[in-house]
């Protein structure tokens, strides 16, 4: 049920603060069958109690790993349990002495390579799952166990895990001897674990100091309590409004970020995402975007500004901004002091986006619609696995030769890649989104071709844009695409296999069969309930396959 907050009085404003407070279940469902499982994923409101506890032993684990001599650590995770990871290895990196933080969250087989090819003797695996079943950690963990057990006679030593108690992992965990198992809190949902031991250990490992990002998170939660008044309670003020212009349609959140605090966006859009986006409801983020134009923008625009507080004015978007107000676009600033103000605002977006989603109307803390990209990946590679070829059928372009294949929503336009795409920019309203998705390695030309790519689109046909990287993105954005707002559109990127990779021990394929498959999986997953999604299957050199989709891309689109 939407509740728009510019309607309630001020007494149910300050009543709404003391039920999320009070652990409400009906804030975001009347379904009693709900209640349960929405009680049990607001552990996070008191983690930072019961973190504080533990801090020896997680302090403890980060000085074992730099006293033991290990020159990196490679976090083997995906979504909540990696993501935070992630962004603190890019906001702040490793200190002096101790040992850089690799986030390992893709199946993409040159990415694992990179790994490998560096060297593992002074490497320790982090083994991180709240559910311990997780596909792509499994398939991580059976890889390295392979490679760290043909050099070491006690490879258990090499390996920790995070995750919750009774999961398969932890069994795994003693059966092999690892070095340690950190229990998590089962009251905690994964996008929601960034306080708890998912976020605190790889922090530890980096040599941060712990007291202090959890001060300064303990302090935006007390400023976020049930007894501070809705007007100055900073949690209330980015819920409703973010809920606000959520229950009007205006569901395009654009994050903007001074580069230092910039990665934390990566965090960000899975906790809004995946909390908001369903029953055809949600907040879009749209993170990494550059900035132009506001003409350019569409109406259903939002912005929050995360500012450092001292960026000068030459390098801050002070000035855009500006702009922004005087054209009427809704802006929220966030200001940070330092970069360990990165630990209030995780629990100040947790509260929030939990607000925003009561106001919305939709459950923030279930995920009903990222099964069936499982489950077709799954049904790919039994295909394969029993046929010796993938189920899929490319058509090849005439005129660019790329290969690619429409959704039956775009079945009538066989005519050609360029024809296929503007039948997309046709029917895409401006209130709409296109999002890229790449199914391949983490690379900085990938990233500056498909920024050149949202650029166009937003300046030609001015709808928003998103980009994640696959399968990251089924494990953050994923659920909103299928969801979330029915405004979407997609176009999924795939590459021709350069060489024979190696099975994955258990599994019986290689790392590039995973990765294409849940590509596939997801392709299928969307074409099932009628979004409009292309598979572009690049040539072996994606960068070059790339480019040449960018030109065909930007002709279409200024058509």
């Amino acid at each position: 049920m939407i509740v728009r907050p510019d309607k309630l009085s001020d007494a149910e404003k300050q009543e709404t603060l003391r039920r999320l407070w009070q652990k409400d279940p009906t804030l975001w469902s009347q379904t009693e069958e709900d209640y349960d499982l929405i009680v049990n994923r607001l552990g996070w409101l008191d983690v930072i109690d019961r973190i504080k506890d533990k801090l020896v032993e997680i302090r403890g684990f980060g000085t074992f790993v730099k006293d033991q001599g290990f020159d990196r650590v490679c976090l083997l995770g995906m979504g909540g349990s990696s993501l935070f990871a992630l962004v603190l290895s890019k906001i702040f990196g490793p200190e002096d002495g101790y040992p850089d933080l690799v986030v390992l969250d893709t199946t993409d087989p040159d990415e694992i390579e990179k790994i490998e090819a560096s060297g593992l003797d002074k490497t320790l695996f982090i083994v991180a799952s709240k559910s311990g079943t997780t596909t792509e950690v499994q398939a991580l963990f059976n890889y390295f166990w392979e490679k760290v057990s043909q050099n070491e006679q006690d490879p258990g030593n090499r390996f920790v895990a995070i995750t919750d108690p009774g999961t398969p992992l932890e069994d795994l965990s003693k059966e092999k001897g690892f070095a340690r198992c950190f229990l998590n809190y089962p009251d905690i949902g994964g996008r929601y674990s960034a306080l708890s031991y998912f976020g605190l250990i790889p922090a530890s490992v980096l040599g941060l100091d712990l007291d202090l990002l959890l001060e300064r998170a303990d302090s935006v939660r007390k400023m976020c309590g049930p007894d501070v008044a809705f007007d100055k309670n900073p949690g209330y003020m980015l819920g409703a409004f973010m809920g606000l212009f959520g229950c009007q349609s205006r569901d395009k959140l654009t994050i903007l970020s001074d580069k230092e605090v910039r990665p934390f966006g990566l965090w960000l859009e899975q906790l809004i995402a995946e909390s908001s986006g369903k029953d055809t409801l949600g907040l879009v983020p749209i993170v990494g975007e550059s900035t132009g134009i506001p003409g350019f923008y569409g109406s259903e625009r939002i912005f929050v500004y995360m500012r450092m507080k001292d960026t000068t004015p030459e390098y801050s978007l002070d000035a855009f901004i500006q702009e922004l107000k005087e054209a009427d676009f809704p802006v929220h600033l966030l200001m940070l002091e330092d970069l360990y103000d990165i630990g209030g605002q995780v629990f100040l977006w947790e509260f929030a986006t939990a607000l925003a989603c009561h106001f919305i109307g939709v459950n923030a803390f279930n995920e009903p619609d990222v099964k069936v990209a499982k489950e077709m990946t799954r049904h790919t590679l039994d295909h394969y696995i029993k046929e010796g070829k993938m189920p899929v059928k490319f058509w090849v372009d005439p005129q660019s030769q790329i290969n690619f294949r429409p959704s039956h929503t775009l079945a009538a336009s066989m005519k050609g890649l360029a024809r296929t795409l503007r039948d997309i920019f046709n029917v895409l309203p401006t209130w709409g989104y296109l999002g890229f998705l790449p199914y391949l390695p983490y690379d900085p030309v990938v990233d500056e071709v498909i920024g050149q790519m949202r650029h166009i689109v937003r300046q030609e046909r001015g709808c928003a844009t998103v980009m994640g990287y696959g399968p990251r993105y089924l494990h953050s954005t994923g659920q909103l695409h299928k969801g979330g707002p029915i405004s979407g559109a997609f176009i999924i990127f795939t590459r021709k296999r350069k060489k024979d990779y190696q099975p994955v021990p258990g599994f019986g394929v290689s790392f590039w069969h995973i990765q294409f498959a849940q590509a596939v999986g997801d392709f299928e997953a969307l074409s099932q309930i009628n979004r409009r999604v292309i598979h572009v299957h690049l040539p072996s050199d994606y960068q070059l396959g790339l480019r040449s989709f960018g030109k065909v891309l930007s002709r279409a689109a200024r058509l």
